[in-house]
């Protein structure tokens, strides 16, 4: 059974500390629905344009930006237009919230991979001993044999299904999964676009999505060569020398500063882009920090009425906390209690003037889309 060793630094927890910063600022900021989707488009085709490179793909960006969208019988081009057709895959495995099981990975390598005349259904396991990293200076590595691929990967999709590993944090789980698989390198080719992908799709299903906004190659293509030593940490060039009981501490340090950075990059275009609506936003909502955005619109479409106990809950605040807030803002004008004799505040509604704009923006939806979420639409 595979179990992963590695130990929780202080680095790990400070990066984790920026992932989830920049993941709550990119939930909770709105976007126009035709500025998120237009964000989204653009980080999907990025990360083909990038990954492709990463995986030795020589067409210039404008030949692969005509590929992205056309099957071709050019292998060049035809590895760009697959790529894209995996991220929709992930799309669609996210919206039936699907597990990662062998299956879905075999689903996920036919897409990416390059064959002619009718794909295949699913991608078996290589039947043949391969040697990586000839590409690159950080030394050749040896998976293991090919006859132990079947078990180690069987072992490796129970790790990630297991509950003891669903507790650890999505990004942790990614970076762990990306590696693994690596080390398995299960395929003759096209193992670094599939691990780049489940670990995306990890941490998609994890809550860490960012509503499809991030590029995860965004970090390692800036320095290839320390992306492959980060993965061989040092270690021996053969599977059974160490690498299949390896200690993931040092992957995961980088790992994580990778995935902090792209996020951060992430969350400040949507600020950026949030910041150029704010001049034809009402002076009602221009006055709201993230938090009261969060809450205004819920008290706008989905309930009238709230209570602390539910704010902290849709806040992910302590009580203490909740309650300091909504004294706050009952002073600043933005909440009132429900009732105004009650010794204790339990329950609050928006103020007189948060509800008449409610009231407008209720009539008028079209002109505040950035507010509403696609559901909502």
């Amino acid at each position: 059974m595979f179990q992963p060793k590695f130990s929780n630094t202080m680095k790990m927890v400070n990066k984790l500390l920026e992932i989830q910063r920049s993941s709550v600022i990119i939930d909770q900021l709105p976007l126009p629905l035709d500025i998120l989707e237009q964000l989204q488009k653009e980080a999907k085709e990025t990360t083909v344009l990038l990954s492709t490179r990463m995986e030795g793909n020589d067409l210039d960006e404008q030949q692969k930006r005509k590929a992205l969208y056309q099957s071709s019988d050019v292998d060049a081009e035809q590895e760009v237009y697959n790529l894209m057709k995996a991220i929709d895959f992930l799309e669609d495995s996210e919206r039936r919230s699907l597990p990662i099981t062998e299956e879905w990975i075999k689903k996920l390598h036919a897409i990416i991979r390059i064959s002619h005349g009718r794909r295949p259904r699913l991608s078996e396991y290589r039947t043949e001993q391969n040697r990586v990293g000839n590409r690159n200076q950080s030394g050749f590595y040896m998976p293991p044999e090919y006859t132990d691929v079947p078990v180690l990967m069987e072992d490796f999709v129970a790790w990630l299904n297991a509950r003891e590993t669903h507790e650890l944090p999505a990004p942790i789980r990614a970076g762990i999964a990306m590696w693994q698989f690596l080390t398995i390198h299960p395929y003759m080719d096209g193992n670094g676009r599939t691990s780049r992908m489940i670990a995306t799709y990890i941490l998609r299903r994890g809550n860490f999505g960012l509503k499809g906004l991030f590029v995860l190659e965004n970090f390692y293509d800036r320095n290839l060569s320390d992306y492959y030593k980060a993965l061989q940490m040092g270690l021996a060039h053969n599977y059974y020398f160490g690498r299949h009981d390896a200690d993931l501490t040092v992957w995961l340090e980088y790992f994580l500063n990778g995935l902090a950075e792209v996020y951060t990059q992430a969350a400040e275009i949507v600020q950026e882009k949030n910041s150029e609506l704010l001049w034809v936003e009402p002076e009602l909502i221009r006055q709201l920090d993230i938090q009261q955005r969060q809450l205004f619109r819920q008290l706008v479409f989905r309930q009238d009425e709230i209570t602390t106990t539910e704010i902290m809950m849709l806040l992910g605040i302590g009580d203490r906390t909740a309650r300091e807030k909504v004294k706050q803002w009952i002073e600043g004008g933005f909440l009132q209690p429900k009732d105004p004799n009650a010794q204790r505040i339990r329950t609050v509604i928006l103020s007189k003037w948060y509800e008449e704009l409610a009231d407008q923006i209720r009539d008028n939806p079209e002109h505040y889309s950035y507010l509403l979420s696609k559901e909502e639409l």
